[in-house]
């Protein structure tokens, strides 16, 4: 087990801008997050994976080991979000404006399963569990970034093959976030998204020995 204890120290140079998406939602982008990201991404690959409870998530996740470096990279994801993010997008829970987020969560995913054998569920875009979402792209290859639509008519039970990465009848496609390495990108959980699985790595042993890796942060009041 590598020593994770200062593995997740911040860039000093990293860099903070705030894009708009479909005309309304902003997206809170950080290029050069971490100071080390080469040696987070070997880390994270030493880990324990499991298949998550739920079936969404088209992969597997893993736990970090807390540490004093871990909850510093926390603290930074949770001030981006408050100041950056919900300053310029309020969300409403139970008719009442959210005040504060933090971050009640974070993990390392893999993207490992194969198009053919998702679940309904995974073959369309979906909204989190959360209201906002941050994750941390830590791939230098081609892995896809997140997509995100707009309801155009009602998607009850519907569902095209494969990962969906293309607008169609029943969404529109509204932007895109592009997965550059070392990227943190805070997002709103409650619009539509999915992420841009395409190529062929995704069907065959790449997606094991080289799968998409990202670390999630899950935020909520």
């Amino acid at each position: 087990m590598p020593d994770f204890a200062d593995l997740f120290r911040l860039s000093p140079e990293r860099n903070v801008n705030i894009e708009t998406f479909g005309g309304k939602f902003p997206v809170v982008i950080v290029d050069g997050f971490y100071e080390r990201p080469e040696e987070i991404r070997a880390a994270a690959l030493t880990l324990q994976y499991r298949e998550p409870t739920h079936l969404r998530y088209p992969g597997r996740l893993a736990p970090i080991p807390a540490n004093p470096s871990l909850l510093t990279a926390v603290d930074s994801v949770t001030h981006l979000a408050n100041a950056e993010f919900l300053s310029r997008a309020p969300i409403l829970q139970r008719g009442e404006p959210i005040t504060s987020l933090r971050v009640v969560e974070t993990d390392f995913a893999i993207v490992d399963r194969h198009p053919d054998e998702l679940e309904p569920i995974q073959r369309r875009p979906h909204i989190d569990l959360v209201p906002v979402f941050g994750l941390v792209y830590l791939n230098h290859e081609d892995r896809g970034g997140t997509l995100f639509f707009q309801i155009v008519r009602d998607v009850k039970g519907a569902a095209g093959p494969g990962y969906f990465t293309e607008g169609d009848k029943y969404f529109r496609l509204v932007g895109k976030i592009e997965a550059k390495f070392n990227r943190l990108a805070i997002y709103p959980g409650f619009v539509y998204h999915s992420g841009e699985i395409v190529g062929d790595w995704i069907k065959g042993d790449e997606r094991f020995s080289n799968p998409r890796l990202t670390q999630r942060f899950l935020l909520r009041p």
